[in-house]
């Protein structure tokens, strides 16, 4: 489901979104209802779980004994904000969290608080499906979560909202899997619950550096040690995380040379070969075109005659479980 209130008129945006948000919180504007209110939200069902993405300005927000009445929800919600702040306040409790935090709350709890202009995700769980740590749940809410598992999670969040409008009913049931590891190695850290996560958190962690090594493909100093330091891995644990594609040096190689295979046969693209490769972190034109080859069945010029502009296109590997959908490879 998708809502926006560009469809209504300025003086009409706010009571929209009062509207779409009925039987939930209270809710008020900070700026004049004049100005507008310029808010977005879709959500997702998958399986028993439900993904929220809201973009909203400044807003004031009231959970109170009346709107839990009125909901009737009995629901954590894990949240990461990736753009502005979060102020929330409940019976002595409260924490601030901004982009990259992650923050939980219970629907079934009061709270109340300020909501800056802010792009925010979040997963709801119901505690019928967690009646087994209800307790450690209700502990842990209407506060920011910090520990080693937080940014696992938080990833594991975002990487959810990427691929939400993607997902198979399969993959919905693989993430409320996922989750509920996730969630059981957070807040009770047994041997058997870690033992349980293991999976999910190898693929968030696959997923991280990938994206990681996408983001800094261009930076000479991309190596296997500045992405251990970056993400807090071991050395170890990395090598291990890229093992199934020849270690994370190979990795990264090949995924220069797929980024210089897109722009190679890039139409109109007028840059040198060696402007590219440069561009990539090669500094040997040699070992450039003997690895292009030896990747391609190519070298650099030939892969920009037109006969083989559509040749050479990836393979990506599908399946029906989490850690498949989340280990996907974009490009060859």
């Amino acid at each position: 489901m998708k809502f926006s209130t560009r469809n209504f008129s300025q003086h009409e945006q706010f009571d929209a979104w009062c509207g779409f948000n009925l039987g939930m919180a209270d809710l008020e504007t900070v700026g004049p209802r004049s100005e507008g209110f310029d808010a977005s939200a879709e959500l997702f069902q998958l399986g028993r779980v439900v993904m929220c993405n809201y973009d909203f300005p400044p807003l004031v927000i009231n959970y109170n004994d009346e709107a839990i009445r009125r909901s009737r929800l009995d629901h954590w919600c894990l949240g990461v904000v990736t753009d502005g702040r979060i102020a929330v306040n409940s019976d002595q409790r409260g924490f601030q969290v901004g982009a990259g935090d992650l923050a939980m709350y219970s629907y079934a709890m009061p709270f109340a608080g300020k909501l800056e202009a802010a792009s925010y995700s979040s997963l709801f769980f119901s505690r019928d499906d967690y009646w087994d740590i209800a307790d450690e749940l209700d502990r842990a809410s209407q506060l920011s979560v910090r520990g080693p598992m937080a940014q696992i999670i938080a990833d594991f969040v975002l990487t959810v909202k990427k691929r939400a409008d993607t997902l198979t009913v399969i993959d919905g049931a693989a993430v409320n899997e996922a989750l509920g590891s996730l969630v059981r190695a957070m807040v009770r850290q047994t041997p058997d619950t870690l033992a349980a996560a293991q999976a999910p958190i190898t693929a968030v962690n696959f997923d991280r550096a990938r994206r990681f090594i996408a983001q800094n493909l261009k930076s000479p100093d991309l190596s296997p040690d500045m992405i251990c330091a970056r993400l807090g891995l071991s050395r170890r644990n990395l090598y291990y995380l890229f093992e199934a594609h020849g270690g994370v040096a190979t990795y990264i190689k090949n995924r220069r040379l797929a980024a210089c295979w897109n722009v190679l046969i890039k139409p109109g693209e007028r840059k040198l070969i060696s402007s590219v490769a440069y561009e990539y972190g090669y500094t040997n034109m040699s070992a450039f075109s003997r690895q292009f080859r030896d990747r391609y069945g190519c070298n650099p010029s030939e892969a920009r005659s037109a006969h083989i502009f559509n040749q050479g296109a990836a393979s990506t590997r599908t399946g029906g479980t989490f850690v498949d959908w989340l280990s996907r490879v974009e490009a060859a």
